[in-house]
Formats: C-alpha cells, sequence, structure tokens
C-alpha cells in the first residue's frame, strides 16, 4: 500500500496542529489543509530561532526535543518541549500581520 505525500504529512502533524486550542474544535477538513502547509525544519541545539522583537512569518510546532526561550540576559525563563508550539499562528492561516 503507497501513500500520498499529503496523506503521510496529515498523519505525522495532525496530532501537533490539534493541540492547539485554536484548532480543537475545527473541522477536520480545516485542520488537514493546515496540517499540508507544514515544513519540517531541524534545529540543533544552541541555534537561535527567533529573536525576541522580531515580527513572525513563521509558526513552530516542537515534535520532539526542547526548546529554551531565553530572556536578554541569557536566563532560560521557560523552556517548551515535544507538543508545544510558539510563533505566528496569523502566518499559518495565510493572513499575515498587517
Amino acid at each position: 500500500m503507497f501513500f500520498t505525500f499529503k496523506q503521510i504529512i496529515n498523519y505525522n502533524c495532525r496530532a501537533l496542529v490539534a493541540a492547539v486550542p485554536f484548532f480543537t474544535f475545527a473541522d477536520q477538513n480545516f485542520v488537514s489543509e493546515v496540517v499540508v502547509k507544514l515544513r519540517y525544519e531541524v534545529f540543533q541545539p544552541g541555534d537561535l530561532i527567533i529573536k525576541e522583537g522580531t515580527i513572525g512569518t513563521k509558526m513552530y510546532f516542537i515534535q520532539e526535543g526542547i526548546v529554551d526561550i531565553v530572556t536578554r540576559d541569557g536566563e532560560v525563563a521557560t523552556s517548551l518541549s515535544d507538543g508545544s508550539y510558539f510563533g505566528d499562528l496569523n502566518e499559518l492561516l495565510d493572513n499575515p500581520i498587517q
């Protein structure tokens, strides 16, 4: 049995998107359309993902690993892990902030 790319992404990422409160009661077709817009990115320990004050252009879902939210002073304010999300939800919905 062969699966399409869309089916594989939908299977692998649906739970990540469905965990976002905004999508909890959303139509399943809508969630599927959001899921297929996702793109995998891999980051290494110490990589800067987004800097404070930067205008958000992406929404991030953590499939596996830990992301530290670090203050300007270098202190870890909080850590996010598997299933967490951060970033700009508007971009994911094709509704960038004006």
